[in-house]
């Protein structure tokens, strides 16, 4: 038989690890306000909603729609968001009032250069007409400049860079001969080889695998003012993208059933980049550091930011932190 003592000491643990039960299922619940997007790239967090992973951290989310993050993230109007690296320093160098909080759940490029049926090499590009993008500084133009010097094009005289859009703008562009090649995202490169529309010229990462290409950040605002949510906020994006990663058995036809168009694509498009998609939030400073080089050199940029003053790595879910990976850089 126990000693009074010890009865006593066990019910004052037990009671105290109910009051820590009762506590976290109690913990107040907040919104945690995201873009609104259909974008393949994000549709983890919506999976991740689904599946619950948001409500156990206690958050209700909202899908708010915009087209500029910075400054749906300066506003508060979004609590975080994702997109390009060199963009979002950029931002935050000339004054926007956020923080690159996170890696996204990849950072490596996930860029596909993609020609017309017809051109089988970088050689056939000569004299032809390359959409980069929405713009001509972005990051997807960064990369195709540096993608045709690495095989002997100059980017300036050699070919014509055109801001023919991006996803499916880009797609659209190339499929009607607005553009003979483009730089686009999945799944439009998987698209474009089934219906016979494009062939895959290069993948950026092979050749550029320490350029950063994506972050989440937030306002300053929030995380003055609500560091919590965005903490809870970044384990449920981390859980989520993780979660699908390792069960493509059930993601990927939730994924087919989501998106309007061709699902061999999608799984396609799936496998092709799975090497990229590590769910890593951890920010490594020599990417980043390469990524400004790169800018650099193409003329996005002037000189080197201190980026160690943009970069608020407090709120990152040490339980998904991985080492630091990188594909071997291909040979040219």
């Amino acid at each position: 038989m126990f000693s009074p003592s010890l009865s006593a000491r066990l019910l004052v643990l037990t009671a105290l690890a109910l009051g820590i039960s009762a506590a976290a299922g109690t913990e107040e619940k907040k919104t945690l306000k995201l873009q609104d997007t259909t974008s393949y790239t994000q549709q983890p967090i919506v999976f991740g909603v689904e599946k619950g992973f948001f409500a156990e951290e206690g958050l209700n989310v909202e899908f708010v729609g915009t087209q500029d993050p910075v400054t749906a993230t300066s506003r508060g109007d979004v609590t975080f968001a994702f997109g390009p690296t060199s963009v979002y320093l950029r931002a935050a160098a000339l004054g926007a009032p956020i923080k690159i909080v996170s890696a996204a759940f990849r950072s490596k490029g996930p860029y596909f250069l993609i020609a017309r049926k017809g051109i089988k090499s970088f050689a056939d590009l000569k004299g032809k007409t390359i959409g980069v993008g929405p713009d001509t500084s972005g990051n997807l133009a960064s990369v195709a400049r540096y993608l045709l010097r690495a095989e002997g094009l100059d980017p300036d005289r050699d070919v014509t860079l055109f801001a023919a859009g991006a996803t499916e703008k880009a797609y659209g562009a190339l499929e009607t001969s607005q553009v003979d090649a483009t730089i686009i995202h999945q799944p439009f490169a998987a698209l474009g080889e089934i219906e016979g529309v494009s062939t895959t010229l290069a993948r950026a990462w092979d050749y550029l695998p320490t350029y950063h290409t994506g972050v989440l950040i937030a306002g300053d605002t929030v995380i003055a003012n609500d560091p919590d949510l965005l903490r809870r906020g970044l384990r449920a994006y981390f859980k989520s993208y993780t979660y699908a990663k390792a069960h493509y058995d059930e993601y990927l036809p939730w994924l087919q059933a989501h998106l309007k168009i061709n699902p061999e694509a999608v799984k396609r498009a799936i496998y092709q980049e799975d090497d990229v998609w590590d769910a890593n939030p951890a920010i490594d400073p020599k990417a980043i550091h390469d990524t400004q080089q790169l800018e650099i050199d193409v003329g996005n940029q002037k000189e080197f930011y201190d980026a160690a003053k943009y970069i608020d790595e407090r709120f990152i879910p040490q339980d998904y932190v991985k080492p630091f990976v990188y594909p071997g850089r291909k040979t040219q």
